[in-house]
């Protein structure tokens, strides 16, 4: 069966983030300028994880998927047609010149569709994985996706601990690389914690 410990630990923190930056931004001074950079740039971070977490279930999850429960064919499209929503919002609040009520209403859009994605996903989906995918396949696929975060890997990885509950978190380091492991304990987790109390407070 495959380990779906961080898969579902990253669901956490985009369920968590997106309400979090809402409500950060919402009490942010406007004077406060450092404070309002540190906010958005947290925020292109998670645009930019949930971009690519959503290229790897549409490219490699849902089409095996398809294969190995077909009778599924009808949920992965509405979550195919879901991150196609989700993108429109993306794409505001990735433009600039936006006022901040504009940017806290799509990042309370945000919050909402997220939340009654997973919803459907971790319903309808994650039993599916459970039953049908190979545990050395998901390692792979878990691998694919690791590289893939290019230079956001050490905050992405911090904030996926973060976000997992403490019964999983000791589980999702210890199935992490050694090295990673090590860098993570070194550098990355301090680097994150810092990062959120500057975002949040």
């Amino acid at each position: 069966m495959p380990d779906l410990v961080a898969f579902l630990a990253f669901h956490a923190g985009l369920r968590r983030d997106f309400g979090r930056l809402a409500d950060a931004l919402a009490a942010c001074d406007p004077a406060d300028a450092p404070r309002r950079a540190l906010i958005d740039e947290h925020l292109a971070l998670l645009l930019r994880a949930l971009h690519h977490h959503h290229v790897i279930e549409d490219e490699e999850i849902w089409p095996l998927l398809r294969t190995l429960a077909p009778g599924a064919g009808d949920v992965m499209d509405r979550l195919h047609a879901e991150h196609r929503e989700m993108d429109a919002v993306v794409g505001r609040l990735s433009a600039v010149g936006r006022s901040t009520g504009e940017q806290v209403d799509d990042l309370r859009l945000m919050h909402r569709l997220v939340g009654d994605h997973l919803d459907l996903e971790e319903h309808g989906m994650v039993p599916l994985i459970r039953e049908h995918v190979a545990a050395d396949w998901w390692e792979g696929a878990s691998r694919r996706a690791t590289s893939g975060y290019g230079r956001d890997l050490p905050m992405v990885a911090a904030w996926t601990v973060d976000a997992a509950g403490p019964d999983q978190r000791e589980r999702l380091v210890a199935a992490t690389p050694v090295i990673l492991r090590v860098l993570y304990r070194l550098s990355w987790r301090r680097a994150y914690e810092c990062r959120a109390a500057q975002v949040f407070g």
